[in-house]
């Protein structure tokens, strides 16, 4: 949006497939523009999320972790309960293919990971959420939802036994499964039996979360959880991440919006070709010490 402000002569705000209002260069400004984008005035309580609760004891522990990005580099990583630890970096620094490997899917060639001091072995997806690590990937469209089932089919799909008797899923389990995440998101869609590819972004991305949210998260990943989305639907993913957090999940979130990771953030982790290069507390957040550990310097 600040991009908007500082060139445009003039704006034109759509809303759910009508015009919702035009602004002359004398009337651009932040809050003019999200008033007309989701219909009221963002609260400040919604722009930045802080935690009433401390956060506990070390839930993901990741040593001298090697990725394909930069298989030379180890990481030294430690997410607590609890706590949302943001991850920053330049494109490229090996923030994805990090997720990528404790999330099963990219082979670790090197270094161990531990959740509540027991040693993983992530050879899969599929070892990763029986152990309670969930990721919402960077290409919700890609690799995060199937567009052509419902609603209610993705959010049960990675659980089907759960929804099924005598190997057969049950249809109703799975509709109430998705009802409650409905509600419990604030999905907006006529009804779990809609076709997930017909949602907004940010309605698809909340089904992502459903999905996982429906299993008990110990650890979520989440990899530019608010790409594509307009700001309305972000502060609600916002609270989302700060209730997961204060319910006692370690939340690891990728992010490359500054102000999404200074504001949203308890910690502040920066990666660097393919190392971790400094962590930042919240009395040294700053866009500036931020991006000098991205490029590799000493913060001040």
């Amino acid at each position: 949006l600040h991009e908007v402000e500082r060139v445009a002569d003039r704006v034109v705000v759509l809303r759910d497939g009508m015009l919702a209002g035009t602004l002359a260069k004398s009337q651009i400004d932040h809050d003019q523009m999200v008033k007309l984008m989701i219909g009221r005035m963002l609260k400040e309580r919604e722009r930045v999320s802080d935690s009433a609760h401390a956060p506990g004891g070390v839930a993901l522990s990741v040593r001298a972790v090697r990725t394909s990005a930069y298989p030379e580099r180890p990481v030294d990583l430690e997410v607590r309960h609890g706590e949302i630890l943001g991850l920053a970096g330049l494109v490229g620094s090996g923030r994805t293919e990090l997720a990528r490997v404790l999330f099963g899917i990219d082979e670790c060639f090197g270094g161990s990971v531990t959740l509540d001091g027991k040693t993983l072995k992530l050879g899969s997806a599929a070892e990763a959420v029986a152990s309670g690590i969930f990721l919402v990937p960077e290409d919700r469209k890609l690799t995060g939802i199937l567009l052509d089932l419902s609603i209610a089919q993705n959010i049960s799909l990675p659980n089907l036994p759960a929804h099924a008797k005598r190997s057969l899923v049950s249809t109703s389990a799975e509709v109430a499964t998705a009802e409650k995440q409905k509600s419990n998101l604030g999905i907006k869609a006529p009804s779990v039996a809609t076709r997930t590819g017909t949602l907004s972004g940010g309605n698809q991305q909340k089904v992502v979360l459903a999905k996982w949210l429906a299993m008990n998260p110990k650890v979520m990943i989440l990899d530019e959880p608010t790409r594509g989305i307009d700001i309305g639907a972000k502060a609600e993913i916002y609270g989302l991440m700060r209730a997961l957090a204060d319910a006692g999940v370690a939340v690891l979130m990728i992010s490359s919006d500054m102000e999404e990771v200074i504001g949203v953030s308890d910690r502040i982790a920066v990666m660097h070709e393919g190392r971790i290069s400094g962590i930042l507390d919240k009395d040294h957040f700053s866009q500036e010490n931020v991006l000098l550990l991205a490029v590799g310097k000493t913060p001040k």
